[in-house]
């Protein structure tokens, strides 16, 4: 039986020191070369991200660079896929690495589980780089956030649904997967491994805050029983306790052997989170009365 079509999606901006690792990566997986296609798609960036996808599509046949005024990630993914033609689409990001069997274990567990709409993978990162000063997304077991820097789905299901809400600034992934589980399952795969490495963190002013909070709330309006069990039933009140509490908290614990083992560098980072957090907890009640009107004129959620 001849092996799936696979179409592989990367969107980017302005990473253009990034690109090689995560390309490399992709031309060096096990699965027959002729059997995938690597999709770039540069949203606009205005460093030299697109003449480094130029180059290196001169020496990798498998390589399609894509280009758009800039639109966001969920256009970028959109126009991706929508200009593929393989059964299957797998999505990562410009700033992870693929394991050499990513695409052979999703082929193999697509064929093992036919009802599977869907394939999230095991996201791991280099623990020796991670300080309370970096990024990284770690996800050894399944989980409801659904990272699109390690997801698979069916080429018919991403049709059905209309791909990703490219109004959405945040929780895109977590949106998609919600309506691709209300036609049938996303199987957790261990096998489809993705690392990320650990990358400087960047904490959020009240503008990052507002375009995550607003894809939150997407979330709650378009999915609410999927945010319900992702995150919490009342938007506000789920929102308030998560960042100014549980997660506070949680990133608090996680780093707090760096008190010990530099004790300047965990006191700077305790301050910048709790900066970070008081942002957001102040501006959610004010969030929550401007949107108020898009929730109420939402289906199913209610505030």
């Amino acid at each position: 039986m001849e092996l799936p079509f696979i179409d592989v999606v990367v969107p980017t901006w302005n990473r253009a020191s990034l690109l090689e690792r995560i390309i490399l990566s992709l031309m060096a997986q096990t699965y027959p070369a002729d059997r995938y296609l690597v999709t770039v798609v540069d949203d606009g960036s205005t460093d030299e991200t697109w003449a480094a996808l130029q180059r290196m599509a001169a020496r990798c046949d498998r390589l399609k660079p894509l280009h758009i005024s800039h639109a966001g990630l969920s256009a970028a993914k959109n126009f991706g896929w929508g200009r593929g033609s393989g059964d299957i689409v797998a999505f990562t990001d410009d700033d992870c690495v693929a394991d050499p069997g990513w695409l052979a274990a999703i082929a193999e567990v697509f064929a093992a589980q036919p009802e599977a709409l869907g394939l999230q993978g095991k996201t791991l990162t280099f623990p020796d780089q991670v300080t309370p000063m970096t990024h990284q997304v770690v996800a050894r077991r399944p989980n409801l956030i659904y990272h699109s820097c390690n997801i698979a789905y069916r080429r018919k299901i991403l049709s059905a649904v209309g791909g990703f809400d490219e109004a959405a600034h945040y929780a895109e992934d977590m949106q998609l997967a919600a309506a691709v589980l209300t036609r049938g399952p996303i199987v957790f795969a261990p096998e489809m491994i993705v690392i990320h490495p650990p990358r400087p963190r960047a904490f959020m002013d009240r503008a990052g805050w507002n375009l995550r909070l607003e894809g939150f709330l997407r979330l709650y309006c378009r999915y609410p029983d999927f945010y319900r069990r992702a995150r919490g039933r009342h938007f506000l009140l789920t929102e308030m306790v998560r960042w100014g509490f549980t997660s506070t908290l949680k990133q608090a614990a996680i780093h707090l052997p760096w008190l010990a083992r530099n004790p300047a560098l965990y006191v700077r980072f305790l301050a910048l989170l709790l900066r970070e957090r008081a942002t957001v907890v102040a501006m959610l009640p004010g969030f929550w009365r401007a949107h108020r009107d898009w929730v109420k004129g939402s289906t199913g959620a209610r505030g």
